[in-house]
């Protein structure tokens, strides 16, 4: 935790803080790649316009690039401060409400064999199943013991915790299983179910976990939290009972080593890119230069090089860019892409999007 006081340090007021957790990020293709998870910044607001909140900024950059990480990501309380800092957003989630009364399904779900059990009481099931699942979704935060003790725990806070239901999904033949955690509240003559995760490998448990959801007796409703691509809609034969009652911005990426972070993921279909990345905040950082970057499905490699360069982009587009949920012809068409090379954007948003979008569900 990096924190400013006024006045002296040991006697002073704090008056601005920032901190950050360690995670692994579940990038395109199943990689992962260790980042600063940024989390708590805030200035006190007697002591605003300053220049507190960049003082922090440099300082946590710099100490996380000395550590050796590629990547921070953060959950941005203001959705307009952190593009200065070279931020990009990069997933989006929605918030549905699914009206149970239509909630027909198309063709019938694989069986699964479910059990339930309080939340209180998963902490040794739930997460081999939620590691399982994390390769296939961009996106996806590693959770230590500690973190999942919390979200499990009694004590109920904006990152998790409170009293639960739980559903798993039984390991079966190569699925490696899944699990729904969920509450059901009274509402009117029925009950609402407010569903606080999701996880399954594969389309067969997540569609029987939604199943389960959508029948719980007395159900007038099904809240929910889901990827934006989330399968639900499709498997419905009524896709009206599924409201979108929102979509929100989540994962915000600050990319602060080039070479590492590109190298790291895997890219739909082969590119060899010239990419200029401009970075005005750490002009002189290993995000900002000129690079080659070689990539498929199976590997990646990105290195300088002085050759001319096909795109030029902000580093907090490059940001965007990274789980493979946004799609560069849309950067580009709003100026934060410039191509040199006829097909560049082509190349670079086939390339770097992915079949399924990024998603998290772990509030940090």
């Amino acid at each position: 935790m990096l924190t400013i006081t006024d006045g002296d340090a040991a006697t002073g007021q704090v008056v601005a803080t920032a901190g950050s957790y360690r995670f692994d990020l579940t990038l395109p293709g199943g990689t992962t790649l260790p980042v600063a998870g940024v989390t708590n910044v805030g200035v006190l607001p007697t002591h605003r316009r300053r220049g507190l909140f960049r003082r922090l900024m440099v300082r946590q950059h710099d100490d996380i690039a000395a550590e050796g990480l590629a990547v921070a990501v953060l959950n941005a309380s203001d959705a307009r401060i952190y593009g200065r800092f070279g931020y990009g957003m990069a997933s989006r989630y929605a918030v549905v409400r699914i009206d149970t009364h239509r909630s027909g399904f198309a063709t019938a779900p694989p069986t699964r064999n479910l059990r339930l059990m309080r939340s209180a009481h998963a902490g040794d099931v739930l997460p081999a199943l939620y590691d399982a699942a994390a390769a296939t979704r961009p996106g996806t935060l590693s959770r230590s013991a500690t973190w999942w003790a919390m979200m499990l725990g009694d004590t109920e806070m904006w990152k998790g915790g409170g009293h639960h239901e739980v559903v798993v999904a039984e390991p079966q033949g190569d699925d490696p299983g899944g699990y729904a955690v969920y509450r059901v509240a009274p509402d009117g003559e029925g009950v609402t179910v407010t569903v606080r995760e999701v996880v399954a490998a594969t389309a067969g448990t997540h569609a029987a976990l939604w199943r389960y959801l959508l029948d719980v007796d007395l159900a007038l409703g099904v809240h929910a939290e889901v990827p934006v691509d989330d399968a639900v809609l499709w498997w419905l034969d009524d896709p009206r009972a599924l409201i979108t009652q929102q979509v929100r911005d989540f994962l915000f990426v600050r990319i602060l080593d080039t070479p590492a972070a590109l190298s790291a993921r895997r890219y739909r279909v082969p590119v060899e890119v010239v990419l200029e990345v401009t970075d005005h905040f750490r002009p002189d950082s290993g995000a900002a230069g000129r690079f080659m970057l070689r990539g498929d499905a199976n590997g990646a490699a990105c290195t300088p090089t002085a050759d001319d360069p096909d795109i030029t982009l902000g580093v907090d587009a490059l940001g965007s860019l990274l789980l493979g949920g946004v799609d560069a012809h849309v950067l580009a068409a709003t100026g934060r892409i410039t191509a040199h090379r006829s097909g560049a954007v082509d190349a670079v948003a086939t390339a770097f999007g992915w079949s399924s979008a990024p998603f998290c569900a772990t509030r940090f």
